[in-house]
């Protein structure tokens, strides 16, 4: 079974796994920022609680990003210690900056078919847009918002020829550049393990402004009128 939903913000940021200090943003929340979303949806805390989430599939498909603005904030080198009338040496303070997507605007499709007996209070809580934690678009000075669309059946296609996926698509699938559109490549994963311990890494490409890319994909789904790639 495949939900549809429409995830929104004021801002974004998508930082890679790697570091939470990283100044750029993907342009898509990764499938690891959805598991992160869903655990907030149903109201669980800790990987152990959501690492079924592991087993969905996402596509996603950008309905607007309206640019881009750097953002600063202060950070410190060490938390406060429990030391009374502390005061933190302002030489351990230093300014980090993060890009953010502006409005940015989502549709995103999730295939429970691999976990749906762990999902369906999640399910519910998306149908009736519930959320036990509170959504956020990457990072939780970006609150978010969604609603749920559709609910979906389908099944995967062989590609057999060129078509346009209106998702991102493999990065070593065979694809045709445009030049009127705007592409970019990443590197996201696509599981968590204890210790937030990332994996699965993919590589895909993008079309930054939410146009179709002419791809030949191993295969790919089509619901309602969009041709997707899920990972």
């Amino acid at each position: 079974m495949i939900v549809e939903i429409d995830f929104w913000a004021d801002y974004g940021h998508f930082s890679h796994p790697a570091t939470i200090y990283s100044s750029l943003t993907y342009p898509i929340p990764p499938k690891t920022t959805i598991m992160g979303f869903l655990g907030a949806v149903g109201g669980l805390s800790t990987i152990d609680e959501y690492k079924f989430l592991n087993r969905i599939q996402y596509s996603v498909v950008i309905k607007s990003i309206q640019g881009k603005a750097n953002y600063c904030f202060n950070g410190v080198k060490d938390a406060l210690p429990a030391i009374k009338n502390y005061q933190q040496n302002i030489k351990q303070r230093k300014q980090f900056y993060r890009e953010l997507l502006i409005n940015p605007s989502y549709k995103i499709f999730i295939d429970f078919s691999h976990c749906l007996e762990e999902s369906k209070g999640i399910i519910d809580n998306l149908k009736n847009h519930i959320a036990l934690f509170q959504p956020y678009m990457g990072i939780n000075l970006c609150l978010a918002n969604f609603k749920f669309v559709a609910e979906h059946q389908g099944e995967a296609i062989l590609s057999k020829d060129f078509i346009s996926i209106d998702s991102f698509v493999p990065l070593d699938s065979k694809f045709e550049i445009e030049f009127s559109k705007n592409y970019s490549d990443i590197r996201i994963a696509t599981h968590i393990e204890e210790a937030r311990v990332f994996g699965g890494f993919r590589d895909l490409l993008v079309e930054l402004n939410g146009q179709a890319i002419i791809a030949k994909p191993q295969e790919y789904t089509v619901i309602e009128k969009y041709n997707l790639v899920f990972i």
